[in-house]
């Protein structure tokens, strides 16, 4: 197991042990109703730049749990208290290690490698640990992990060098500077409209198995399937390299209905700009786990959703299972 420390203001980041979830999870509901009466800061490197406006405005339109602030990730330790919350990044690393028995020396040799899960996380401060960190003799800029209670988190797409070097995102602006695919206004948005009800209604959600909802996928038999052009990368789970792409009708071989490959940005646009719902596919490698999930881009509904642990890139077999969804099968 290795851990990031909770350091501030240099860096926020913190990596801790925790049991895997799918793309979105919600955790903790007994603090919902803490995080309803207080302020709920989201977190940027600067609020004052033109890239974060969009972002704001976004927060501004859609989240209505309960009162917003903007704030910067180098003054967060100026706003933690008991009632406020926050939006931040995190994630945890785990090591894992295989020991085998070389044949030539008949000896144990063990291979280690860590696994990096980021995500787009909500959190409230555990009260009692709260006090004892504010109480402390020798103050230093760091707040100790057990301080954080997570309410809800979202998995996040990055490249392969940002689970090395998860600093890409806080040096970056509030789009990640392009290190995560999964992201931007429109998606923003759908979150957003995803998590309102969720927390309205005080539901834990823990996506770990496949979820569909045949009612909606059934227009998609007709409807056009708009797909962000990145999920034609092709990952090396031996180098890590990124250069490489899937060749599309290989990819896409099994899904026989209507689709349109469309860029991040070009998505992100007509998510907030269309009036009439459509329905986007959203691919999501959290270290070596996969998701495939299906959103309305009007209600920010997750319509499908499947999961699977190992896994690093997608497959036809991932389009095949969708279709048998849509076709009811």
């Amino acid at each position: 197991m290795s851990n990031f420390r909770f350091l501030l203001p240099a860096l926020l980041f913190s990596l801790f042990t925790q049991s895997a979830f799918c793309q979105i999870a919600i955790n903790n509901i007994d603090e919902i109703a803490r995080l309803k009466k207080g302020i709920t800061y989201i977190v940027m490197k600067d609020t004052g730049s033109a890239v974060a406006q969009p972002y704001k405005d976004i927060f501004r339109r859609y989240w209505t749990c309960s009162k917003i602030g903007f704030i910067e990730y180098k003054d967060i330790l100026n706003y933690v208290s008991a009632d406020a919350s926050f939006f931040t990044i995190g994630g945890f690393t785990t090591t894992s290690t295989f020991v085998h028995m070389s044949k030539t020396f008949g000896q144990e040799n063990g291979l280690s490698y860590d696994n990096t899960h980021l995500y787009y996380e909500l959190w409230v401060c555990n009260q009692k640990e709260l006090e004892k960190w504010k109480n402390r003799k020798k103050k230093k800029d760091e707040l100790p992990d057990k301080v954080k209670v997570l309410i809800s988190r979202i998995e996040l797409y990055t490249d392969f060098e940002t689970l090395s070097k998860p600093e890409n995102i806080y040096q970056s602006d509030y789009d990640g500077g392009d290190h995560i695919r999964n992201w931007g206004p429109g998606y923003l948005k759908n979150y957003l409209q995803m998590l309102m009800p969720l927390l309205e209604k005080g539901e834990e959600r823990s996506l770990y198995r496949s979820n569909a909802d045949p009612q909606q996928l059934k227009n998609l038999r007709k409807d056009t399937l708009y797909i962000p052009d990145y999920l034609l990368i092709k990952f090396s789970k031996f180098s890590g390299d990124e250069s490489k792409r899937h060749k599309e009708k290989e990819l896409f071989g099994e899904y026989k209905l209507p689709y349109v490959l469309i860029s991040n940005e070009a998505l992100n646009k007509k998510i907030l700009a269309d009036t009439a719902p459509f329905y986007y596919l959203v691919y999501i490698k959290s270290s070596t786990d996969k998701y495939v999930s299906v959103y309305n881009s009007h209600t920010g509904e997750l319509v499908y959703t499947t999961y699977a642990p190992m896994s690093y890139n997608l497959k036809e077999k991932d389009f095949e299972k969708l279709v048998n969804e849509i076709k009811g099968k």
